[in-house]
């Protein structure tokens, strides 16, 4: 296109001076067809000259505005691709278990450090408990601890050892959810006890927590015959509906807990008090408001209990073995006792089958021995529970049936009779015609009388009713009205 323009240009300019050129010839001289006979004029001083004209044409001719176009150089489109080879750097870590020396009656001091997790992950149902609660299988195992051994001697076993002896070595740990409803949550637990493992049942009740705690002691069962909340549940239930959080131990070589020695019951008496020490690890226990429940020969364990902890502030005793343990042993064994045995001789070995446990490691008694008991009187001293009644703290009710034909009424009598002369609180009901397990009428009547005195020391907020069991009640009342 360019090049067509440029040719344009020069064919007009070549034009004009073809214009101008002829012009210049003819426009300026005479034309020769004017006058075809006319002479021409000659100049008087010389030859006739031809005239010159000389004529200066200055254009200017458009120049086109030339852009040049710029040249394009297409460079290819490369696509990179990153090839990557990974180096993994492992490092060998080595494991070392160290094995420490376990020294017999050393003094442990442990720390207990308090577990509150998310709602989301501690596998219990915090609309019940409406606090968050431990984890299920998310406690850490508490470490190894040294396991206090029980020796059949009079500083082993008694009263002021085990008050100056620390306890406590690792978390309650929640294992498995047993069954869960609009009032109450039942769940398994654990917790260490002098090298131990101890397991329980717990139940907790609807509300916003803390709550107040009861530790309930159950009575014996054969080892092999026990279930996990045998003895206890029907009370745990009950205590648990009116805002309380109940704790119920197997003990030592009961349910799923490891087995250790065990004279005189003690220890028992010592996974009871390894349970009270480890209760700061349940964000959900009121650790200031602590109560104790015993039946039969939980009743005698919560005695020592009593008698070695400061931390309780109620007790309720229920067909309660003697805490005495002279008394105990010969009620038993069969020899004389302050108190005469409501049995016949040929009792005495249904008797020992009753609570084995009670005479492990002791020596039978030999009758033409000058005095039997000398070798055992000095151990009884010092570790029976009520002769360190000065030491108990609690307020003390006292429940006995009548016509209990297994432990004798006469004890929960002189229990009281004790406490009143040392200056505690206790409070004696005895129920005619009851037997060792009370039922009916008498059952819920020593229930409701254990909450009232319970309540004055622990003072648990009022379990709420929701409104399925309010609309539930409603219509159970509109059927009874015969609508």
């Amino acid at each position: 296109m360019l090049w067509s323009q440029c040719r344009a240009a020069l064919a007009f300019c070549g034009w004009v001076v073809l214009c101008v050129a002829s012009f210049g010839l003819y426009g300026f001289s005479p034309s020769p067809l004017a006058d075809a006979t006319a002479t021409p004029t000659r100049s008087p001083v010389g030859p006739a000259t031809k005239p010159s004209f000389t004529a200066t044409i200055t254009m200017t001719l458009p120049i086109p505005s030339l852009t040049p176009t710029p040249a394009l150089t297409r460079r290819p489109t490369v696509t990179a691709t990153l090839s990557l080879t990974p180096t993994l750097t492992v490092t060998p870590t080595l494991s070392v278990t160290r094995t420490l020396p376990v020294t017999p009656n050393a003094t442990v001091t442990p720390t207990l450090t308090p577990t509150a997790n998310a709602a989301s992950s501690n596998g219990l149902d915090t609309r019940l408990s409406g606090t968050p609660g431990l984890p299920i299988s998310n406690v850490p195992n508490a470490p190894a601890t040294p396991r206090y051994t029980l020796a059949l001697n009079a500083q082993s076993l008694a009263i002021d050892t085990l008050r100056a002896r620390s306890y406590g070595s690792g978390p309650i740990k929640v294992t498995k959810v047993v069954s869960s409803d609009d009032a109450l949550q039942r769940v398994l637990f654990e917790y260490p006890s002098d090298g131990l493992k101890i397991t329980g049942m717990m139940i907790i009740p609807r509300g916003i927590g803390p709550f107040p705690v009861v530790i309930l002691d159950h009575g014996y069962f054969k080892p092999s015959e026990y279930k996990t909340g045998d003895g206890t549940i029907r009370a745990a239930d009950n205590f648990a509906r009116h805002g309380y959080l109940t704790l119920a131990p197997d003990y030592r070589c009961y349910g799923g807990s490891q087995c250790a020695t065990n004279p005189l019951d003690v220890g028992y008496a010592i996974d009871v008090l390894n349970l009270i020490a480890s209760l700061p690890s349940l964000p959900y226990a009121d650790t200031k408001n602590i109560g104790i429940w015993g039946h039969s020969m939980g009743g005698a364990v919560t005695i020592r209990v009593l008698a070695v902890s400061d931390q309780i502030k109620v007790a309720a005793l229920y067909g309660a073995v003697t805490g005495d343990d002279e008394v105990h042993y010969c009620w038993l064994n069969g020899c004389r006792t302050p108190v005469a045995p409501t049995r016949e001789p040929r009792a005495v070995p249904r008797l020992l089958e009753f609570d084995p446990d009670f005479m492990q490691g002791l020596p039978t008694l030999v009758a033409s021995a000058p005095d039997p008991m000398a070798r055992l009187k000095e151990i009884f001293q010092k570790s029976s529970g009520t002769r360190y009644l000065n030491y108990v703290k609690a307020g003390v009710i006292i429940h006995h049936g009548e016509a209990d034909d297994i432990v004798p009424i006469q004890w929960s009598v002189d229990l009281a009779d004790a406490l009143t002369a040392q200056g505690k609180t206790a409070t004696l009901y005895t129920y005619p015609g009851e037997g060792h397990v009370f039922a009916g009428w008498n059952w819920q009547l020593f229930m409701a009388r254990t909450i009232s005195f319970f309540n004055e020391y622990l003072n648990p907020r009022e379990t709420p009713i929701t409104v399925e069991r309010r609309v539930l009640r409603q219509e159970r009342g509109l059927l009874d009205l015969g609508y």
